[in-house]
This record gives C-alpha cells, structure tokens and sequence, in this order.
C-alpha cells in the first residue's frame, strides 16, 4: 500500500499543471472595436475578392458612398438655383410704342393743321428747305427775266415808232410818198403785240406754277395737291356765303388759294433764316 502511493501521480499537482497551461494557451481578451474601425473592417471585407495562383488580380472599383434620399434632395435644388445663378439674366423685350397716326397732307383743310404739320416736316427733314430754296431761286429767276423781257419789248415798241416817224418826216421833206403798207408801228398793233407777249409769260406761269405745286406735294406741304374731292367749286355770284351741313368738311377754291399764299409767305420765312 505503501508502494502504490509513492509511484501513483499526485492529483492535486497534475490539476495544477492542466491549470497553468490552459491560461498560457489562451490569448487575451479583445477589446471591443470602435464604430469606426468596424465600418472600415467591414468595407474591406466587402471589397476582398480570392484571387487565384498565377491570375492578376484586377483593378478594384469602389463603390460610391450611400447617401440619404433627403441629402440628394436638397443637393438637386442647391444644383438648380446654381444654375439659374449662373444664367444670363433675361432681358425683358421691349414694348412697341403705340404708333401715331400719321396724317395726310393732303386732307389738311385748316390753316392751325397746315401749320403744325410743315413745322414737323421741315424740323425732321432738313434737305426740304434746301430744296424750296432753289425752287424759289428759279422762280425769282424766271420771274426776273419775264419782266426784264416785256420792259425790252416796251422800248423797242418806242424806238421803232420813233423811227418810223423821222422816216416819214425825211419822205415829206423830199417829196417821197409815204408807204401805203400796214405799220406795224400803229398803237393797236404795239398793244397787239405786247398782249401776245403777256399771253406767253401766262402759260410759263402756269406750267412752272404746275411744276412748284407737285414739288410741294412731294415735300408733304399742306394745302398743295389737297384731294379734289376736298376742294368744292364756287358758284357764281354766290359770295362769301356760309358753308352749309353737307360743305363740311371741304374747303372753298377761294379759301384754299388764301392758304397757299399763307403757307408760301412761311416757307418764304423759313428758307430766309
């Protein structure tokens, strides 16, 4: 009995041993990881793809990070608001002027409505004066040289009365007969003469009178190349009569001449300026 003890294992000393090599063996405790470091562990985990021996392994594509849906939301409206920024600013179009109702000289039949529109006409086109001044310059030439004409008539007229009476004296004195023919010396035959000259500057007048009118109308004067339908005939022997219900609206051919005058002792005015 005493053999049996001395070699048996001492049981108390066998635990003991069990003991400590259990605690060398075992590792030591892991301290719980941080939230950072397991979302990184994580994404690695995710991203690690076996590659077999001998194959390359291919280039790794990360996957975007997530972002919330109310995120996005408001990153579309800052990203629009961006962009409008960045526009142009829109120009708003303008608005057409109402346009104003132009008149026509020709329908102008009052002097204030005449007046007002030449005014207009010559204040925005310059070159109108220049023109009604050579107009005016020819008219005075034309003019001048009529007058000078009839006065050349008139003392040719004198000197061949004159003449003829010396000659006539000259055939007394010697005894010669006077000649029987026609003289054309006799007053009636100068006034015949003379009104035949008058005739000629007449019709000149009127053709360069023609001429200055449709020049006018060109220009947009008032009261030259006025619609006929607008110009009512004076009746003879009618006198200044009032102009009844159905004459309104028109004008006298009288009434109208009275402005033309008018109206050219203005351009008269203007042009001397």
């Amino acid at each position: 009995m005493a053999d049996y003890n001395y070699n048996a294992p001492n049981l108390a000393s066998i635990l003991a041993n069990l003991a400590s090599l259990s605690s060398q063996s075992q590792p030591p405790p892991r301290q719980p990881a941080t939230i950072e470091e397991s979302v990184v562990s994580n994404y690695s985990q995710s991203q690690a793809v076996p590659v077999a021996q001998g194959q390359i392994r291919p280039t790794r594509t990360q996957t975007p990070p997530y972002v919330p849906p109310e995120h996005d939301h408001y990153h579309q409206i800052w990203q629009q608001q961006l962009n409008r920024a960045s526009q142009a600013p829109q120009v708003p179009e303008p608005v057409p002027a109402p346009a104003r109702k132009i008149v026509d000289p020709a329908t102008i039949i009052e002097w204030s409505a005449g007046l007002r529109c030449v005014m207009k006409t010559v204040a925005v086109h310059e070159n109108v004066l220049n023109d009604i001044r050579r107009m005016m310059k020819t008219q005075h030439e034309h003019e001048e040289q009529w007058f000078n004409g009839r006065v050349e008539l008139i003392k040719r007229q004198a000197s061949r009365a004159e003449g003829q009476k010396k000659l006539d004296e000259v055939m007394r004195a010697v005894g010669g007969a006077l000649s029987s023919a026609p003289s054309i010396n006799t007053v009636e035959e100068m006034a015949r003469e003379l009104e035949t000259f008058d005739m000629k500057v007449y019709r000149a007048q009127l053709e360069m009178t023609r001429q200055m009118t449709s020049k006018l109308q060109e220009f947009g004067v008032p009261f030259f190349g006025t619609k006929s339908e607008l110009v009512r005939t004076r009746i003879q022997g009618e006198g200044d009569r009032e102009a009844s219900t159905q004459d309104k609206g028109t004008i006298d051919e009288t009434e109208l001449v009275k402005l033309q005058r008018r109206m050219l002792t203005i351009l008269e005015d203007l042009c001397s300026d």
